[in-house]
């Protein structure tokens, strides 16, 4: 961009450039490019050339219809940077805004990867496909995180006391969203 800069002053066209909204637009996007790359880390450029290159490889794989376990390992670590570029994302939005509008962000963005690959499957026919994944992430984060932070902080910590309400209310909130899947499975198969 800053070639293209370099070539738009030192040409003959200049003047006519000057007097139209070229010069001002590439000047715009100039300056975003030097502003991003000062305010984004290696780690952040990384991750998002590796979910474009990841994008674009699993994209071509489906294409030429590889084979199907490659296909999923490379659409898995597609899914992973995109995972990440969106959990970089947020923590940014997060660290300018407070911390209530960061935690509904964070909870409105955590699942988009996945929300992804509901959409997709429901447009292929693949409902079977999406039920699993909610209730896969349903108890992953449930029971795997919920039981993973109590290990550690009963490891850390020693022995651990709670709240009775929020965890009755979490167990409540556990059993609609199974009848929420589970009913209308059972409805469909009477």
């Amino acid at each position: 961009m800053l070639s293209a800069v370099k070539l738009i002053k030192s040409s003959k066209i200049t003047t006519s450039i000057k007097k139209s909204f070229a010069l001002p637009v590439i000047y715009y996007f100039e300056l975003s490019i030097i502003s991003t790359n000062l305010f984004m880390s290696k780690k952040d450029i990384i991750t998002i050339a590796g979910a474009i290159i990841m994008s674009i490889v699993a994209g071509l794989a489906t294409k030429f219809e590889l084979n199907a376990v490659l296909l999923f390992v490379l659409t898995a670590v597609a899914l992973v940077f995109l995972a990440m570029t969106v959990g970089h994302a947020t923590d940014q939005l997060g660290s300018r805004m407070g911390p209530a509008s960061t935690g509904v962000l964070q909870s409105a963005l955590g699942n988009l990867p996945e929300l992804f690959v509901c959409i997709f499957a429901l447009r292929a026919g693949l409902d079977k496909v999406v039920q699993a994944a909610l209730i896969g992430s349903i108890l992953g984060n449930s029971l795997l995180v919920f039981g993973l932070a109590l290990l550690i902080g009963g490891l850390k910590n020693g022995t651990q006391k709670f709240q009775s309400e929020p965890p009755k209310m979490i167990a409540t909130l556990m059993l609609l969203a199974f009848a929420a899947l589970a009913i209308p499975t059972l409805t469909k198969e009477l």
